[in-house]
């Protein structure tokens, strides 16, 4: 069964940005592979190619929030089915594989 995660972005760029930066490849692996920092509300990912990405969260909450889901993503049997935003709130649909 799905469950939903809920992250506040600092606007709808951003959400979408972070949605497609979640969902897994074609192989179902996870573009994300690490959290590299954190300041403030902005959040850096390193992506699997090894480039990283800034992402601003509507707070630092959020930002730790995000660390913490990856963390659990990279290391557990968790799999982002879907993810959708509206406006700056991201929904990622995930299950236990």
């Amino acid at each position: 069964m799905d469950k939903v995660i809920k992250f506040e972005c600092l606007d709808s760029y951003e959400t979408e940005k972070l949605g497609s930066m979640l969902l897994p490849d074609k192989d179902t692996v996870n573009f994300v592979i690490k959290v590299v920092k954190i300041v403030d509300n902005e959040i850096v990912l390193m992506l699997k190619d090894k480039s990283c990405h800034a992402v601003l969260m509507k707070d630092n909450t959020n930002a730790v929030k995000l660390k913490e889901f990856i963390r659990e993503l990279t290391f557990g049997p968790m799999v982002v089915t879907k993810t959708f935003g509206q406006e700056d709130i991201l929904n990622v649909l995930h299950k236990i594989s």
